[in-house]
């Protein structure tokens, strides 16, 4: 009995013989054929197996090619990925500058009239209940320092007017 393997477009004949039959009851003929077979099966797996050898290596090969290639596009990509988003983050951070300038300028306009409101409201208060403000104290202060400036003066002018008096 006969069997056909197809390997890659190549045909091989092999023998099958089944382990009933010994070589006692073949014939010379079959065991020319069969000692032949084996002759070309042994130079027919190493052949594969050389094509096969080969066959890894071309493919390592290749896929050290292939692998190099998209190593390089996978770079390129991501350059282009960190430009874009490095302009992204640029745009964002001066946006974001000025958004915190426009709020810092709001709250300082609003904490100075919350601190009017305040003022005020504080300075009421204190009048209401009879206590002098800060200003009125100032205001005061400065009556008193002109008031004594004019004491002075005048105690001068008594003791001049004294002077020239007795003398007389």
């Amino acid at each position: 009995m006969k069997e056909r393997f197809v390997m890659k477009k190549r045909t091989i004949n092999t023998q099958v013989i089944h382990p009933i039959e010994s070589e006692a009851t073949m014939t010379a003929s079959d065991q020319s054929v069969r000692e032949e077979s084996r002759r070309k099966g042994g130079l027919d797996f190493r052949k594969y197996t050389q094509q096969i050898w080969l066959a890894g290596l071309g493919a390592f090969s290749r896929a050290e090619e292939e692998g190099t290639r998209l190593f390089d596009s996978l770079v390129q990509v991501g350059e282009e990925l960190e430009s874009k988003t490095t302009g992204l983050v640029d745009s964002t951070s001066d946006a974001v500058e000025e958004v915190r300038e426009k709020v810092t300028e709001r709250v300082a306009g609003t904490r100075h009239k919350v601190e009017k409101v305040l003022d005020e409201s504080l300075n009421q208060g204190i009048s209401r209940l009879g206590i002098a403000s800060h200003r009125e104290i100032s205001e005061l202060t400065t009556l008193i320092h002109h008031l004594s400036a004019q004491v002075d003066q005048l105690t001068i002018d008594i003791k001049s007017l004294q002077d020239h008096v007795v003398k007389k």
